[in-house]
Parts: structure tokens; C-alpha cells; sequence
């Protein structure tokens, strides 16, 4: 990732350019444009390793053997997002039995052009391809539909990127679309660099909540409140999953500066995807924008997210 003082930003791979953005002055979100040249950084997962790997498991090491195996494959390539610093893969994994009142599905943004709203109350769910979907009825995708009912699909690769604030797809287009034709919830996992300060706030935050309610709970173990020592047991429980995932907790994506500045975002910019470029970043040579008028750029509504 590389980008300018003036909220400008370019994704590379190699020497390819895979994604350009612009921060809106307002601060509301982020225009993008991918312009198809993305390539995954670790090679297509071959049926006989999904089968092997086996099934999601209630003990997460089917996500553990998936994690490892992403990140073997991405600290042997050059090619990828890993630099100096600790990088983290987790996060939750669900079933295809998981229903939607107990986990959403991600909704994937428009996968040319498009806004990510950091107000959007789907924040959280967006999901940005970083290459143009295949169709649900492609030979590959149809393959890992049957993958996918048989519980072995290979977790989608998310890459969390705060820039965008907002995960882009690193791995797994194909995947991705086969467990959505399916109605069903994408195994996923997200790559981050983690903040050790940020570990640390949530560590202690976590360890006092945790304190606070033992102790409330425990008096009512010790009056013999009907069910108290299960809720205990309950709270232990959760301090556990919560010190897990605190280790997986995002942190600031390094951006190295754009050589050239601005002037270069603008001439990559008007290379790569000219009529966006003409819609979203006017400028003058120094890389100002005029000043915001209260409007978002001016996308077409079908490029924005789903509600």
C-alpha cells in the first residue's frame, strides 16, 4: 500500500497497480476503482488438501490448519502483503447450518467502482473483491458449491486494510461466490497487522470486566442463587474467547509514502481508470481538492453497497 498526504492510495502487487482510492474531504468514506490486475498471493487449494484439511469442527483446529496453511503460503511469496511487524490470521468460522439470525452474511461491494460509507450501518459486513466475480454457475464455482454443501470448502482470505476501513479479498473470489449461491455463510479468516498498544487496552479492559462480574457472580454462588454457577462458569468461558481474539485485534495498515506525491496518484489514476478519476479526484497540479460541498462523490447509486 502506498499513499499521499492528500488521502490518496494505490495497491500494488508487484509492480502491478490492483486498486487506487480516494478519501472524500469530509471524511464519510472512500471512493475506489479495482482495475482487474489483482492476482492471489498463495496458489489455487486443490480438492485433495480441502479433503484432507476436513470439516468445520467445534474445536476450531479445521480453522487452525487453514490459518497456518495461509500463512506458510504467505511468507513464502514476495509478492504478498507481509512486511515487518506481527501479522495475525483469524477469526470466526461458520457452518453452513449457521443460520442468518445468528451470524450475517458479508456483502460484497461493487467489484469495479465503487464508495465504502464508514457510516453505513453495514459497515462491518463490506467486503471489497479486489477482482471481478465469477458467475455462480462457472465450472470452478460450481465445484466448490459441492464443496460447500459437504461442509470442506477452504475459508475465504480476508486482508483488513484500515485505509479503506474496510476488508478487501485476498483469496477466495471463487469461494466466496459458491458459499453465497448457496444462501450460506462463507468460512472466513482475516489477515491484520496487530497494534500492541491496542492489545494491551483490550487485555487489561477485558481482565476488569471479567473481575467485576466474578465477583458479583460469585457472592451469588455463595448464597446459593439457582443457577449462578453455571452463569460462572459462563463468565470464565468468555474471558477465554475474548483474551483470543484480542490478539487478532486490528491494527494500522502501513502505508509507504507515493513517490511523486500526488501528482503520481493523479497520472496512475487517469492511466488506469480515466472516467473515475475524472469523476472523484478534481485537483490542481499540488494535489487540492476544491472544498467539500456536503456531497459524496457523485456515484451511480448501483455501485454502492446493498442496504
Amino acid at each position: 500500500m502506498e499513499a499521499t498526504g492528500a488521502g490518496l492510495l494505490v495497491l500494488r502487487r508487484g509492480a502491478a497497480i490492483v486498486l487506487l482510492a480516494s478519501v472524500a474531504d469530509d471524511r464519510f468514506g472512500v471512493a475506489y476503482a479495482c482495475v482487474g490486475r489483482h492476482r492471489p498471493p498463495v496458489p489455487p487449494i486443490r480438492a485433495a488438501r480441502s479433503a484432507a484439511f476436513g470439516t468445520v469442527d467445534a474445536a476450531d483446529s479445521w480453522q487452525a490448519r487453514w490459518a497456518h496453511y495461509f500463512a506458510t503460503e504467505l511468507a513464502g511469496t514476495v509478492e504478498g502483503p507481509l512486511h515487518a511487524g506481527r501479522w495475525v490470521i483469524g477469526g470466526d468460522v461458520a457452518g453452513p447450518d449457521v443460520g442468518a439470525g445468528q451470524r450475517r452474511a458479508p456483502v460484497p461491494l461493487p467489484q469495479d467502482q465503487g464508495w465504502i460509507d464508514w457510516f453505513s450501518g453495514d459497515r462491518h459486513r463490506q467486503i471489497l473483491p479486489l477482482r471481478p466475480l465469477s458467475s455462480p454457475d462457472a465450472g470452478r464455482v460450481r465445484a466448490y458449491r459441492k464443496q460447500f454443501r459437504e461442509g470442506l470448502l477452504p475459508p475465504v482470505l480476508l486482508w483488513w486494510i484500515s485505509g479503506l476501513d474496510c476488508h478487501v479479498v485476498l483469496d477466495g473470489h471463487d469461494r466466496l461466490v459458491a458459499a453465497l449461491a448457496e444462501d450460506g455463510q462463507p468460512p472466513l479468516l482475516t489477515l491484520s497487522l496487530t497494534s500492541r498498544h491496542r492489545v494491551d487496552v483490550d487485555t487489561d479492559a477485558a481482565v476488569h470486566r471479567y473481575a467485576g462480574t466474578t465477583e458479583a457472580v460469585r457472592h451469588q454462588v455463595a448464597a446459593g442463587t439457582p443457577g449462578a454457577a453455571e452463569a460462572l462458569a459462563a463468565v470464565h468461558r468468555r474471558l477465554a474467547r475474548e483474551l483470543r481474539t484480542v490478539g487478532a485485534g486490528y491494527g494500522t495498515t502501513r502505508a509507504w509514502p507515493l513517490r511523486g506525491g500526488p501528482a503520481t496518484w493523479h497520472r496512475l489514476a487517469a492511466a488506469h481508470a480515466p472516467g473515475w478519476h475524472a469523476e472523484v479526484a478534481p485537483a490542481d497540479e499540488y494535489g487540492r481538492r476544491p472544498p467539500p460541498d456536503g456531497r459524496r462523490p457523485q456515484l451511480n447509486p448501483s455501485r454502492r453497497s446493498p442496504a
